[in-house]
């Protein structure tokens, strides 16, 4: 049982937005049913019993959605972030509602389907316990493998696991990409800087890499992301196959 994953919901989807001005990303349909509803059948799957969302742009709409839907199993919070606080800054923002240690938190754009943690890492501790284990402290990124990762830019980390390096976008082969999902001690969420927009891709990772606190864990394809129209196509043929 994982007692609560945080979906960060607060970006504008700006380039997907044209085509659905009148809601949140997050509940774009994907394969005839909101983006949001796969995410959380794939939570619920992978034992996760709460779920707050932290979110900003068309709140308002998402609220209206939760507050419509059947009753599942997972209890579900909303929050509103007062302004755009980027990643990091929107998972500050919800820090008081944090119920676990470590905290699992997931990017409202992306899905790793096959993604199983129970079958992770078949220890007997179970993945988030073997985290701690393993690299006490850190905070684990997990990566996918992908054929061509132009367009997100790629994560290297060395045989212990330690990323190292965050490649930009730009046209290459193969590699490991940011899939989204992170596994985040509560003390590296309480040492992110409160009150101002804060970008855990872009300050908060690439800080804690420099201090060999950031690991990187395979996980297995495919990534999901929906946030470009071309990524929304690959997502809803992915469903309907």
């Amino acid at each position: 049982m994982i007692p609560q994953a945080v979906i960060l919901l607060g970006g504008k989807g700006t380039r997907i937005a044209a085509q659905f001005p009148d809601r949140p990303k997050c509940l774009v349909p994907v394969a005839g049913r909101p983006f949001l509803e796969w995410q959380l059948d794939w939570l619920k799957r992978n034992g996760v019993v709460r779920v707050l969302l932290a979110a900003g742009h068309l709140a308002d709409v998402l609220e209206a959605h939760l507050a419509a839907r059947p009753a599942d199993g997972l209890e579900i919070v909303l929050s509103r972030e007062p302004a755009p606080l980027g990643t990091g800054g929107a998972l500050k923002y919800v820090e008081p509602q944090l119920v676990s240690d470590p905290v699992l938190v997931v990017n409202g754009d992306s899905l790793t389907p096959k993604l199983d943690f129970s079958t992770l890492w078949k220890t007997g501790h179970g993945f988030f316990r073997t985290v701690e284990k393993r690299w006490p402290g850190c905070a684990a990124l997990l990566v996918a493998p992908i054929e061509n990762a132009g367009r997100y830019g790629t994560v290297e980390f060395d045989p212990d696991g330690f990323a190292t390096a965050f490649r930009e976008k730009a046209d290459r082969a193969a590699g490991f990409v940011n899939a989204g999902l992170y596994l985040l001690p509560r003390q590296i969420v309480a040492d992110i800087p409160a009150g101002r927009a804060v970008s855990l891709e872009t300050e908060v990772f690439p800080a804690l890499a420099a201090q060999r606190r950031l690991v990187a864990v395979p996980i297995p394809p495919p990534l999901l992301d929906m946030g470009t129209p071309d990524g929304l196509a690959a997502m809803e043929a992915f469903f309907r196959a």
